[in-house]
């Protein structure tokens, strides 16, 4: 699964980069490349290391953001070290610092400036084919005439005929150079001019990658594993075949080099009719996992097999056939044999770690993931039976780590969605998190269990950003801690960083709404608005009455016809009437379409019926829109005393910036040491 051309590039220049990949992909050529960035020390992992030992070649884009990147470097030293050709690719103009001077020594250099990324393009296909990578013919054939074509193009001054014979003998030694240099592990490719064009307005990364998704050859590293078929639909079957993908998803994410899909995306396509391709496309792997899973008596049988996204090819496949009573030995054997196939082998810690089961009592594995099942519905019923089946779970393996997590992630969200009081729910959440972390300390939602708890309820900045970054440590797969720790970073000034975060989790579940309204409403902070209102639109789809997403997309971009949104929101209202969210969202478009008189109804309906329920931060907020401070102020220093969850979407929100001059405002977030107004005037 490895690819012949590792791609070394800074995340602020994703944009630019997805051009150059999707140029290579385009003629055949095979690219590794993480489209998140790698800018957290946490996720620089083997991983890469893996990858930089399988390419034959290193396109090393430059730029003042690369050059100053510290992973950049240690990419470049890796794969010097490894002896592999270097391609340098400028993206704009940019000094070489100490730091890569002396593996970049000697070295042409591409530039892949905008207006010449044709004739770029030409010369990196043709100096990888002579690297001996796999180019399709096409591509090549393309690439070795295209450059009498681009000559004839140059500047006026000099004839067509010159320059081709000049562009081709310059070509003919930069090659000659190129097959030397790649002894010493170094590759050359030809200078192209000294001035750049000016720079292009960024391309909106969700474009980017759509264009990717479909004319991409697809990572097979990515992999995702399907909703099994029932065979014979019994009840029974069905428990078991949903406990089983989850387990080979869970044991399958915490494992380095592969990135795995959440299960709730790959549920999305349980009994699809659409192609392999067409999934993969969808989800952005490479690698599909399916099978079939079927009960007789006491005796169960799994049939497992390995599809290629991009080709449709059958690869490994094995049927397994246990009892009942041995369905959790089942599971791990699954798990060990099928992470071998993707890995290609797996070391003795890898084994140690697949074959560690969470518990011994199958009943409480049923229990704990059918709670899972129910806290993903996000309703006040939802959560209500996930905290009876983790209880369920407990009572019949007290030991079982899983089930403490799921009792921290509910209480944790209780008051996010005005079911609990913070005080009530958040310490349950923490008791609950640590205890699992005493059962299992390599537990990596427990950390960022804590960190939820640390962040919005706590204020605990510092200690919630440690607990994040640990988690994803020890799971890089897990896309709520992607999400959360997204949300810190945003919440508290790190925007930039948010949105690499974001933009990870989004690709670890790619169906997931909440993730891409989070995204969306980082790209807004941001400024990156088509991103933004690609996202949200997304998630919208997904569900076209999701109060987060309504509120993103009409009144924080204010994008949309306001007729359409204020519809939506009052059938949603009608559809939900316990979600006192949905008022909120009729009060703001109201108010901000100036349907004043309309707007205050709706205020007096949210204080008359939710008033023991909504988040006092709700109604400060509300203030802040009509532009009420007084009233404001009073309502906020109430969240921050009740340590209220959504104190921290007030401090940063874009809307309410105008506030932040003000001392009584600065004076409120300066008391739990908010790091946007901490040691501020």
């Amino acid at each position: 699964m490895s690819a012949d051309v590792f791609i070394s590039y800074a995340a602020k220049d994703r944009e630019r980069v997805a051009k150059l990949v999707e140029g290579l992909q385009q003629a055949g050529v095979s690219v590794w490349i993480d489209m998140a960035g790698i800018e957290v020390a946490a996720m620089w992992s083997k991983e890469i290391v893996s990858a930089i030992r399988e390419c034959k070649v290193l396109l090393l884009s430059i730029s003042p953001h690369s050059t100053e990147s510290e992973n950049v470097v240690k990419e470049l030293a890796l794969a010097s070290e490894r002896k592999k050709p270097i391609i340098p690719i400028y993206l704009e103009p940019a000094e070489i610092p100490e730091t890569m001077e002396y593996q970049l020594a000697g070295i042409q250099r591409v530039e892949f400036f905008e207006g010449r990324e044709d004739l770029a393009m030409r010369a990196v296909i043709r100096a990888l084919a002579k690297l001996g990578v796999t180019v399709a013919d096409e591509a090549s054939a393309a690439a070795a005439t295209g450059a009498s074509n681009i000559a004839a193009h140059g500047a006026g001054h000099s004839s067509g005929k010159a320059e081709t014979k000049g562009e081709a003998a310059v070509w003919l030694k930069v090659a000659a150079a190129v097959v030397g240099l790649a002894v010493l592990g170094m590759a050359g490719t030809l200078f192209f001019g000294s001035s750049p064009a000016p720079m292009p307005p960024p391309v909106a990364l969700g474009q980017a990658q759509t264009n990717r998704v479909t004319q991409a050859t697809l990572d097979t590293n990515r992999v995702v594993v399907l909703p099994f078929k029932v065979i014979g639909g019994a009840q029974d079957s069905a428990d078991l075949g949903y406990g089983l993908v989850s387990t080979l998803t869970s044991k399958l994410q915490p494992l380095q080099s592969l990135v795995v899909i959440a299960k709730e995306s790959a549920r999305k396509f349980k009994d699809s009719e659409q192609s392999p391709r067409e999934i993969g496309q969808a989800l952005g792997a490479g690698t599909i996992v399916t099978g079939e899973i079927q009960t007789s008596g006491d005796k169960i049988q799994v049939n497992i097999q390995l599809i290629d996204a991009n080709t449709e090819a059958l690869g490994w496949g094995s049927i397994f056939t246990k009892t009942k009573e041995e369905f959790l030995d089942l599971q791990n054997e699954i798990a060990t044999k099928l992470a071998s196939e993707l890995k290609g082998g797996l070391d003795a810690a890898e084994s140690q770690q697949l074959a560690q089961k969470a518990t011994e009592n199958a009943d409480a594995q049923a229990e704990y993931q059918a709670g899972r099942r129910e806290w993903n519905k996000r309703s006040k019923q939802g959560f209500d039976n996930a905290i009876n089946h983790f209880e369920r779970a407990i009572d019949l393996d007290p030991n079982y780590a899983e089930p403490y997590v799921g009792l921290a992630d509910t209480y944790g969200l209780l008051p996010i969605y005005n079911f609990a009081e913070p005080k009530e729910a958040m310490p349950k959440a923490k008791t609950y998190a640590e205890e699992a972390i005493k059962l299992n300390p390599k537990l990596a939602s427990a950390y960022i269990s804590i960190a939820w708890v640390q962040h919005m309820y706590e204020y605990a900045w510092a200690g919630a950003e440690a607990n994040y970054r640990k988690g994803i440590q020890l799971n890089p797969n897990y896309a709520t801690g992607h999400q959360w720790f997204g949300i810190l970073l945003y919440s508290t000034g790190k925007a930039e960083l948010a949105f690499d975060i974001l933009s990870k989790a989004t690709e670890l579940d790619p169906n997931s709404k909440i993730i891409k309204c989070e995204l969306a409403y980082c790209s807004w902070m941001l400024n990156k608005t088509d991103l933004a209102i690609e996202a949200v639109n997304e998630a919208l789809a997904i569900d076209p009455m999701f109060r987060y997403a309504l509120d993103i997309k009409y009144i924080q971009l204010a994008d949309g016809d306001l007729e359409s949104a204020l519809t939506l929101a009052s059938q949603a209202r009608k559809k939900y009437p316990n979600q006192p969210g949905y008022l909120q969202i009729l009060f703001e478009l109201n108010w901000r379409s100036n349907n004043r008189e309309k707007a205050l109804r709706y205020f007096v309906e949210l204080l008359d019926l939710h008033k023991d329920a909504i988040q006092k931060t709700v109604v400060a907020r509300l203030y802040l829109t009509m532009d009420e401070p007084e009233s404001a102020y009073r309502w906020l220093k109430q969240a921050i005393d009740n340590r209220e969850p959504l104190v921290t979407h007030i401090a940063s929100e874009p809307i309410f910036q105008k506030f932040h001059s003000d001392s009584r405002f600065r004076e409120m977030f300066k008391q739990i040491d908010h790091p946007l107004f901490v040691n501020k005037p």
